[in-house]
């Protein structure tokens, strides 16, 4: 992106909000102009030209011993390259430690089967897709029972 005055901004900062989105500081070097933006990392990736840590991301790599850690940067960031993301946040480093795949708890895959076979195809993808956005590895039926609330406005008791 370019500023008004023809230079390039620059990317200042990323940061994570509690509510799944981001907020990307820009700033000419030369004029001193700076903007943000906010929005999911899957809107932000083009707005940034390169491959960027979170700080929560990085907080999280910095708790693993040293040589683990050099093998886990590694690993996301062939995994972020593959699926052209540029913003590596604490929930894609989630996703690309699991190689882009969630499991299933036991008790959420047999409450699966009494969603009705209409919808359950549509309905696995998105609590997977959730999972995944939220890094973490499982489904679980806590994330069924948040989903189904966040799109009927109700929750069920039953198991």
């Amino acid at each position: 992106m370019q500023c008004g005055c023809q230079y390039p901004l620059q990317v200042v900062d990323i940061e994570e909000l509690p509510s799944d989105s981001l907020f990307v500081r820009f700033r000419c070097d030369h004029c001193g102009f700076s903007l943000g933006a906010e929005g999911n990392a899957k809107e932000l990736d083009p707005l940034v030209p390169t491959m960027m840590w979170t700080d929560e991301a990085l907080y999280q790599l910095g708790r693993l011993p040293p040589y683990l850690a050099t093998l886990v940067r590694d690993e996301v960031e062939t995994f972020a390259n593959v699926q052209r993301q540029r913003v590596l946040t604490f929930s894609r480093v989630c996703t690309a430690r699991n190689k882009g795949m969630v499991e299933w708890s036991p008790d959420a895959e047999r409450r699966l089967d009494n969603v009705p076979s209409g919808i359950r195809a549509m309905a696995k993808t998105e609590l997977e897709r959730t999972a995944l956005d939220r890094g973490m590895p499982a489904v679980t039926v806590a994330l069924m029972e948040e989903v189904k609330t966040r799109y009927f406005g109700m929750a069920a008791g039953r198991s």
